[in-house]
């Protein structure tokens, strides 16, 4: 399977630059990521000296194919963190805290130990316009510090240039919703992924298939503009799928659905609208998502 490492990564997603590997549909590799440091951070909690890297992600990988208009559906077969990660923010920035994540496991200082759940803080595409630094989320995706962008959800994210230019890093062993203190636990990882083209998608933002939710992501300026985004689109789609008013489709989802805050930290703030598929029945629009 071939590798993709570390070493060739951005810090902005945009169309401006030149693909750093090249995949074909379907094609399973790994990709290795960076801490959200840039591997700045020691293992005694220390800032070591030298420049920062804010949130690399490793890329972009240029999907053969892959036009403008489409989506590109990211199915996440495997996060593998490294065997330590740490926490920072919380008002101090003078330290990190260490944790060692050993045994399926995050070991706090204090002896806790809370199962790990890896994620991907950062996965997004090229946009058309001017470029995103990959701290910041968008309808291009970017830095979503959504929890269950993990092993087993397939992410859509909607292609704006040609190849799509993929781009992930800023791994989390572990994040609770709406990564309140800053971060998550930090921690560089191996990502295992395929990905397939959809040339019809379901919206023009950032959605995922995870288990039996469909999700679509949305991000503003705050929360009440993330909120209203991810809503509206969640409303539009629900129209689309179930053949109902808008009207019906936001009552539906007020009843049947949940609102939930992804990260509050980052320059736009992300929310998530979610719906279980018992909620739409025979309307579930993922019949079969493999890669293709």
């Amino acid at each position: 399977m071939k590798r993709l490492e570390a070493s060739r990564f951005i810090n902005d997603m945009s169309r401006q630059h030149a693909p750093a590997y090249s995949i074909e549909p379907g094609e399973s590799v790994i990709v290795a990521t960076l801490d959200c440091e840039g591997g700045m951070i020691g293992r005694d909690g220390k800032r070591l000296p030298g420049q920062p890297c804010p949130n690399p992600a490793t890329g972009p990988i240029e999907i053969k194919g892959a036009e403008a208009g489409e989506a590109l559906a990211v199915n996440i077969q495997k996060i593998v963190p490294a065997d330590w990660g740490y926490i920072g923010g919380g008002g101090d920035k003078s330290n990190y805290t260490i944790i060692d994540l050993k045994d399926g496991c995050a070991v706090y200082p204090w002896g806790l130990r809370l199962p790990l759940q890896p994620m991907l803080g950062v996965i997004g595409l090229a946009p058309a316009g001017e470029p995103v630094p990959t701290i910041t989320p968008g309808n291009h995706g970017g830095n979503l510090d959504t929890p269950e962008v993990c092993a087993g959800a397939v992410v859509f994210l909607p292609v704006a240039v040609a190849g799509g230019m993929l781009a992930l890093g800023d791994a989390h062993a572990l994040q609770g919703d709406g990564e309140t203190g800053g971060t998550g636990i930090e921690c560089q990882a191996e990502v295992t992924l395929s990905v397939a083209r959809v040339r019809r998608p379901l919206t023009d933002v950032p959605y995922i298939l995870h288990g039996d939710r469909l999700i679509l992501v949305g991000s503003g300026e705050d929360l009440d503009e993330a909120a209203r985004l991810a809503v509206e689109k969640m409303a539009k789609l629900l129209r689309d799928l179930l053949d109902i008013s808008e009207v019906l489709a936001r009552r539906f989802f007020s009843t049947a659905g949940d609102l939930r805050i992804s990260q509050i930290v980052n320059p736009l703030r992300t929310c998530r609208a979610v719906v279980p598929r018992a909620a739409l029945g025979k309307a579930w629009p993922f019949p079969d998502v493999s890669p293709k």
